[in-house]
């Protein structure tokens, strides 16, 4: 099942990748503008006032500290309104997925050495990081509600395949894989046609993939550590224990990495090809008698 989703994953950045075209400004003023446009209103005059400061600023050293410290800035701010709802709830998640696996690890008493301590820093990471970006996708104009949508269509089309039941999710996903493209695909088509652009449907995209990644793994996460190792063969040589700690960890892998990158790679071609029919004009056939 992995193979044909790492090609539709391969083919999605095939397309993004052509149909991406690099900025003319320098790399220290594009991420300071991107990181101006996360401000609410009111910050803006500090935005425009640390652009100002950067044009003042020679060294390519000197303008890319300025530039990271402002983005950083940007980006722990945490958004207002019906976005910090948001927010909070997939905060929650991911805390509850972090948990359950705590959890998990303690109650099958599986075995840890400094690879654990190197897997744990690693899933804290990227936990983090996708509520970061999380926060950064729902400040966003436009992107919100196709991205929070999306994501729960994904997940629905993630859970399909796994026919709804835990032992299916762990022993193996046997539904059709044309679900989980079809359901990115319309993310990105929507998304697009929502927020009036490629740049919006490539965004909703990327929620679509955080959302459904974090929801999807907190429910691997519960099956896991509902069922243990039930249902493994015993004559296959391994510990109840060992067959926990793969179960556990697979679910970091399929639905952490390889979930929100098909999600975004293919949403983020659907967005591109959305985007170029729209600005295609209608031909009008005349008629020259």
């Amino acid at each position: 099942m992995l193979m044909p989703i790492l090609f539709a994953f391969l083919i999605g950045v095939a397309v993004a990748l052509i149909r991406r075209r690099t900025p003319s400004a320098d790399a220290p003023a594009r991420l300071l503008a991107w990181s101006v446009g996360l401000l609410p209103a009111e910050r803006r005059d500090w935005g425009r006032a640390m652009t100002g400061e950067l044009d003042r600023l020679d060294g390519r050293v000197e303008r890319w500290r300025f530039a990271l410290g402002c983005a950083a800035a940007a980006v722990v701010m945490p958004p207002w309104g019906r976005a910090a709802a948001a927010l909070c709830v997939l905060t929650a998640i991911a805390v509850g997925g972090a948990g359950l696996a705590v959890y998990t690890h303690v109650h099958y008493r599986l075995h840890t050495d400094g690879w654990t301590w190197v897997s744990a820093a690693v899933l804290l990471l990227v936990l983090t990081g996708y509520v970061l970006g999380g926060s950064v996708l729902l400040r966003r104009p436009g992107v919100a509600g196709p991205g929070l949508t999306g994501g729960a269509l994904v997940a629905v089309a993630w859970l399909a395949i796994s026919g709804f039941t835990f032992h299916r999710s762990l022993t193996g996903l046997r539904g059709h894989l044309s679900l989980v493209l079809l359901a990115a695909i319309v993310v990105g088509l929507v998304g697009t046609r929502w927020g009036g652009g490629a740049a919006a449907g490539r965004r909703a995209a990327r929620l679509a993939g955080v959302t459904a990644g974090l929801g999807v793994f907190l429910y691997g996460v519960l099956a896991v550590a509902i069922l243990g190792a039930t249902g493994h063969d015993p004559s296959d040589g391994w510990t109840p224990a060992q067959v926990v700690d793969d179960n556990l960890g697979n679910q970091a892998v399929l639905y952490l990495i390889a979930l929100p990158l098909v999600t975004a790679t293919v949403g983020w071609a659907a967005a591109a090809a959305t985007a170029r029919v729209r600005r295609t004009p209608a031909v009008i056939p005349v008629d020259r008698d």
